[in-house]
């Protein structure tokens, strides 16, 4: 029968010996994704006008709710290949009925497949997308005859959100480059799975799961918790392989339990989540400010990180290149390269 422990008993200090190796693994993957890197050290934000406008003058850049995006099913499709990855696993390993790795895994294909969204308990994330390519054709098309620019942002690799900071201090960010290959994202998430579950089900955790209270933050919960966040941050990587042609990447913006930016307060200061209109509706958005690194090239964090920007093949290029630089020297930008693209109109 299940009780309430302190954190001396036997019990919960194997929950916790369980609970350190699953991080160890967890941080042996952030280290891992740190040798993700762009190509030229730059990922590319496309925008309009009236956006890098805003982008520069305001010294701000947006990151806004997944569930609000253009293509709303994106969040979607992660946690339900979740789901799905969860079942293969189940279908795979085939755990003995009562073992700790099977409830759990159950318990979370209910949770990412229906569970999160009809009960509207969907935790919040917000997305700045990023590309590759500072001149890609595709991303052209998306602005037609309005034009458009693409900014680059400097990025050291990915995991790494360089000179940027979201302003609630109990959000983080990661820059994450995204995954279109449908088994590859299955293998990701079996990778996991089959590295932490077995954990669950050494002889020595299961008794002491069973023998502390499943809702005391020292038992199942400190497990079953921690893998979900793992879960979670790995889904915000993945993308249907229709959309591959816009080489993405992404800084995600949440509150994550393995990494802190600031003191958590326990909720009783109100996030500063901002609010736009378009389409009809109110979509919640997150700001970057930013911030000084000591990591080199060195920023002092009075400007957002901003390499280059590049003009949209729309309009007179002369006269659009002219007013970006004039727009820059005017809100203290310096040494930010300023080109336009040689793409003919005729492709867009």
């Amino acid at each position: 029968m299940s009780r309430v422990v302190t954190v001396h008993d036997p019990a919960a200090q194997t929950i916790t010996a369980a609970n350190n190796r699953i991080l160890q693994y967890h941080l042996q993957r952030e280290q891992d994704a740190t040798k993700q890197r762009p190509k030229d050290g730059n990922l590319y934000h496309y925008t309009t006008a009236e956006g890098l406008k805003g982008i520069v003058e305001n010294n701000e850049l947006w990151a806004t709710s997944a569930y609000y995006l253009n293509d709303s099913a994106e969040i979607l499709y992660g946690y339900r290949l979740l789901s799905l990855a969860i079942e293969t696993w189940l279908k795979q390993t085939n755990p003995a009925l009562g073992a700790v790795s099977r409830g759990l895994a159950e318990s979370f294909v209910h949770y990412f497949g229906h569970d999160a969204f009809e009960q509207n308990i969907v935790t919040p994330i917000y997305l700045t997308c990023l590309c590759e390519q500072d001149n890609l054709l595709s991303q052209w098309r998306g602005y037609g005859a309005f034009g458009g620019y693409s900014i680059g942002f400097r990025v050291m690799s990915e995991g790494t959100v360089y000179g940027l900071l979201p302003e609630p201090r109990v959000y983080t960010a990661r820059c994450v480059k995204v995954e279109y290959v449908r088994y590859k994202q299955i293998k990701r998430i079996l990778d996991i799975l089959d590295s932490v579950f077995p954990i669950l089900d050494e002889p020595s955790v299961t008794a002491a799961v069973r023998a502390i209270d499943s809702a005391s933050p020292l038992g199942f919960s400190q497990l079953s918790s921690i893998i979900q966040e793992m879960l979670i941050e790995e889904s915000t990587a993945f993308k249907d392989g229709a959309f591959a042609v816009e080489q993405e990447w992404r800084f995600v913006v949440r509150s994550r339990q393995l990494l802190k930016q600031g003191i958590d307060d326990g909720n009783h200061m109100n996030l500063p989540i901002q609010f736009r209109a378009a389409r009809g509706q109110l979509i919640p958005f997150v700001k970057f400010k930013p911030c000084s690194s000591t990591l080199p090239p060195f920023v002092d964090g009075t400007r957002l990180p901003i390499a280059s920007i590049r003009c949209g093949p729309v309009g007179d290029r002369i006269s659009a290149v002219m007013a970006v630089q004039q727009l820059l020297e005017s809100n203290g930008y310096g040494g930010v390269r300023v080109t336009r693209s040689g793409i003919s109109l005729a492709y867009c």
